[in-house]
């Protein structure tokens, strides 16, 4: 071993030891209404990426892009964002809500209460 590896050893050793009582907190957990939409899925990427928990409730409750390595890490949860029980079981353990619930191009929805959905739901 050289006086260098030495040296740059115990650094080394210390910012592993630090990596790992940080990531010894239990990941936060963040809800998305509307996961799988446009805006929906690049907020449950970008949270994925940095360490959150993700799950998404929408209609079909499936994930968009399937072979995504961001996206394939949510759980994707079939729901009804403008019902207000299935918004309370889903957000009941979040530590954090996004609403991304949006109908801009989907004429094949089925939604019928579309102002309602995406003026907020009335169910957050």
């Amino acid at each position: 071993m050289t006086v260098k590896a030495l040296i740059l050893l115990p650094a080394a050793f210390a910012l592993t030891r630090q990596h790992m009582s940080m990531s010894a907190a239990p990941p936060k957990r963040l809800c998305v209404l509307g996961g799988s939409g446009y805006v929906g899925r690049e907020v449950c990427k970008r949270a994925v990426e940095r360490g959150w928990e993700v799950a998404s409730l929408s209609r079909r409750g499936e994930n968009p892009l399937p072979g995504d390595a961001a996206l394939d890490c949510v759980e994707w949860i079939s729901g009804d964002a403008a019902d207000a029980k299935d918004v309370q079981q889903f957000v009941k353990d979040a530590d954090a809500v996004v609403h991304a619930v949006g109908l801009l191009f989907d004429v094949d929805s089925g939604l019928t209460q579309f102002s309602k959905v995406v003026s907020g739901s009335n169910s957050v």
